[in-house]
Parts: structure tokens; C-alpha cells; sequence
């Protein structure tokens, strides 16, 4: 299928293709949203390495977006793994050992195609079976995550602050750190976020000079590894995860 987006006389529809299988299965998407995971969703993917809930593909004015929803093992657009990302016709979405081929096709050649799926695939020899994948789960979900920052402010100084929270904002509104003194911060400058497996995420919440993940300004959200280093105006953080 070429990357090239076909002409079309008609109204156009999302669908993606199996890459792995044999028997050519296909999903058409949804007009509004579609959720992929290996339990919950419209599309449900017998892959030990997929979520239970792992993405979505949403519908926004006519271009279509995935957003990752905290999977365990990530969400990759041609190879790339993402948060959110713009889809464009010829991407290959992969979730696990899974890969899909996402198209625009017009609305009348794919009107046969379903909007519910579930893929037929065997998990690998010597792979962890579905109940030990949900027993893991739940061990993860019953693990206590909490977050401790190391801060170093621009005069050298630094403290440590831990937080029980799973979701904190950084900004000159924040009760805790000396983020006020730097004008350079936005009251309310990133959100940090914890989820059920212990990962770490990071987000700009529009702030008037950027956030930056070791060097570099990001939009939208990224996850964050333990030596990885956020800037917000001169001052300097890094997140570790405590488990207990």
C-alpha cells in the first residue's frame, strides 16, 4: 500500500490493516474515537506485551491523532515511540509484537469493514501466558508510587522534596521550592505524573518560555527517565520514583 494518500471522490474513513497477519484482517475506525488494548476496547489485540487499555485514536476535526494511555511497554509510530502524535496515511502504528498499517480510504470501498476487532494471535513460546500478565498487573496496581524531586535552583543551592502525590505542578503557584523567585516560570509551568506502573511523565502546560527535557524544548508529553534533566526558567529538577 503506498504512502501516498489515493485521490478520492467521496467522504474518507480510517481503517488499519494487520500487518502480521496473513488473512489481510482490518478495523475501520470510528468517526470519533478508538481504543486499542488487550482486554478494553474496540480494538482488542491478544499480544501479552499490549495494555489492557493501551491507546487511542481520535478523531479531531477531520486528522486523526493516537494518544498513548500509559501503557506499559509504549505506543510507536514508524518505529518512533510516542505520547500523542498526528497520523498521516502509510504510518505503522506497532503496540507490542502488533503492527498495524494505518490508511484513508473512501468511505464506500470499506463500508464491509467492522468497527469491533480482535486479533487471533498466539503468544510467543517461552512468553508469560494472559493470566500471569493480569496477575502481574494487579501486583503493579497494588504497589505504592510515590515521587521524590531533586531540585538545584541558579545560585548552586538544591533540596530534595518528597511527594506523596501522583500529580504535581511546577510554577511560581507551587507551595513547596523557591519557584516564585524565577520570572522566567509560569505560575503553573509542567505537570509531573505518576502512573500505576511507576513511569513518569511530563507536560508543558503552555508556559510563556518552555519547558526542557535535557536540553530540549518539548510540546505535549513525554515520559521521563530516572537521570533525564527538566528545566523551568534557570532552575533544574529531576524525578525519582520510591516504591513502598
Amino acid at each position: 500500500m503506498s504512502a501516498d494518500v489515493p485521490h478520492r471522490k467521496g467522504e474518507t474513513r480510517a481503517v488499519l490493516y494487520a500487518v502480521s497477519s496473513q488473512g489481510g484482517d482490518a478495523i475501520k475506525l470510528r468517526r470519533d474515537a478508538t481504543i486499542l488494548g488487550r482486554e478494553k476496547g474496540d480494538v482488542l489485540v491478544a499480544d501479552h506485551e499490549v495494555s489492557s487499555t493501551h491507546c487511542q485514536i481520535q478523531n479531531i476535526n477531520g486528522v486523526y491523532h493516537i494518544f498513548d494511555m500509559n501503557s506499559t511497554n509504549g505506543t510507536f509510530v514508524n518505529k518512533n515511540r510516542v505520547v500523542k502524535a498526528k497520523l498521516n496515511h502509510g504510518d505503522e502504528i506497532s503496540i507490542g509484537k502488533t503492527t498495524f498499517k494505518f490508511a484513508l480510504e473512501e468511505d464506500a470501498k470499506v463500508r464491509h469493514i467492522n468497527t469491533i476487532f480482535k486479533t487471533n494471535q498466539n503468544a510467543e513460546p517461552g512468553k508469560s501466558s494472559l493470566v500471569d500478565t493480569l496477575i502481574e498487573d494487579e501486583v503493579r496496581k497494588k504497589q505504592s508510587y510515590s515521587m521524590k524531586l531533586s531540585i538545584k535552583y541558579s545560585d548552586g543551592s538544591g533540596e530534595t522534596i518528597e511527594l506523596p502525590q501522583r500529580q504535581v505542578y511546577l510554577g511560581r503557584a507551587t507551595n513547596f521550592g523557591r519557584f516564585e523567585s524565577d520570572v522566567e516560570i509560569s505560575r503553573k509551568h509542567v505537570l509531573i505524573k505518576l502512573n500505576d506502573h511507576g513511569e513518569v511523565f511530563i507536560e508543558d502546560q503552555g508556559s510563556t518560555n518552555g519547558t526542557f527535557l535535557n536540553g530540549s524544548k518539548i510540546r505535549g508529553m513525554h515520559p521521563l527517565k530516572p537521570n533525564d534533566t527538566v528545566r523551568l526558567g534557570a532552575i533544574e529538577v529531576r524525578v525519582a520514583v520510591k516504591t513502598g
